[in-house]
């Protein structure tokens, strides 16, 4: 599968899965509704500023999107917001609350990878 294809399967599955529409992810990324669709279907390559946006929204490292078989079972529900009226400033605000758990998340393993060590 090429890499865009692998890209664009995360995308949809992890949009899907978090509750959101294409219309919603693109108003959230200030994008046509069709750009996210060709995204999705991997006709396009998504510049690496937008994944870096959307990888925010939706709670997953951008590596997370070129993985083959991503497990989808890892993505955090427990961030998950589902409502039809979220608005492009409410998708931001997740957005960085998702960023600050999981650098946080990522603090923590670091700090007890070190313990450990120590």
């Amino acid at each position: 599968m090429e890499q865009d294809q692998i890209i664009g399967k995360n995308l949809q599955a992890l949009r899907k899965k978090l509750g959101f529409t294409q219309d919603q992810v693109a108003e959230y990324l200030t994008i046509n509704r069709e750009e996210i669709s060709y995204y999705e279907n991997g006709t396009r390559s998504m510049p690496s500023q937008l994944m870096s946006q959307i990888s925010n929204l939706y709670g997953v490292d951008e590596y997370d999107f070129y993985e083959e078989n991503f497990d989808l079972s890892s993505v955090n529900l427990a961030l998950a917001f589902r409502a039809e009226s979220l608005k492009p400033a409410d998708l931001a605000q997740i957005a960085q609350f998702k960023k600050i758990v999981r650098n946080y998340l990522r603090m923590k393993t670091f700090a007890a990878d070190e313990s450990i060590s120590s």
